[in-house]
């Protein structure tokens, strides 16, 4: 088989899961229509209110995802990590709703959206797969939403710090984090002092470690259990032992 442009489960859209049932040869001949592209910090991918041609599928590194506000400010909407799917939302041939820019050396594979919707159309096994990617895009925007509206600082806090682990890869590797105080401050609703006293305070209960330019994770349970994925299991085991839906 020849080698195809994209390594097996380099990223989203070369998984193998996402492609069941067909032959290796098929699956080559869908990859060989990804194209691999590298960006060195700052550099910028799309932006907001461009025509919108691809979906990409970040490999590794960060990106900063961001819209414009009225008054002219851009604000972070979240931060992309390796795993995730960009520019679905605009599959109809719309534009791009926010600008992406790398944050970290970053390397994306991306698909023209009319190769993509050939291989949807040809294959509803991989659009289901499709699906449920975005499924887990969406249950993450959900979130997002959610913090803004309901949870305390050190909540916040602790789901922007989980956002940033990748979907593959180690959870306790160090963890790029190139936004200020300020932005993480802005992009989770606090202020710049409330978002320092609270890293300050993980770091000396021990729950991260940090240095420039960096983060890493020493209790993930514990910053799962802050963020309320403790409690929402727990809840969910006592409505089915209650009998109530």
């Amino acid at each position: 088989m020849a080698t195809c442009a994209c390594e097996i489960n380099a990223c989203a859209l070369c998984e193998d899961r996402m492609y069941p049932g067909l032959t290796k040869e098929q699956v080559c001949q869908i990859r060989e229509r990804l194209i691999r592209e590298m960006y060195e910090p700052h550099e910028v991918l799309f932006r907001e209110g461009d025509p919108a041609a691809f979906l990409f599928a970040l490999r590794s590194g960060q990106l900063k995802l961001t819209s414009s506000m009225p008054d002219g400010r851009q604000q972070i909407v979240r931060i992309a990590v390796a795993g995730q799917l960009l520019g679905i939302e605009t599959f109809k041939g719309q534009r791009y709703p926010f600008s992406a820019e790398a944050l970290t050396d970053v390397v994306a594979c991306k698909i023209s959206h009319d190769d993509l919707r050939q291989i949807l159309e040809a294959s509803p096994a991989i659009a289901l797969r499709v699906i449920e990617t975005l499924s887990q895009e969406l249950d993450q925007a959900e979130s997002l939403i959610r913090d803004l509206g309901l949870k305390t600082a050190p909540e916040k806090v602790s789901s922007f710090l989980l956002s940033l682990i990748p979907q593959r890869g180690d959870p306790s590797a160090e963890l790029p984090l190139r936004l200020s105080r300020r932005e993480i401050a802005e992009m989770l609703g606090l202020t710049e002092e409330t978002v320092s006293r609270v890293m300050a305070d993980f770091a000396r209960k021990k729950i991260i470690g940090s240095g420039k330019g960096y983060i890493r994770i020493l209790d993930r349970k514990w910053l799962e259990e802050t963020n309320g994925v403790k409690n929402k299991a727990s809840s969910a085991g006592r409505r089915a032992l209650s009998g109530h839906s």
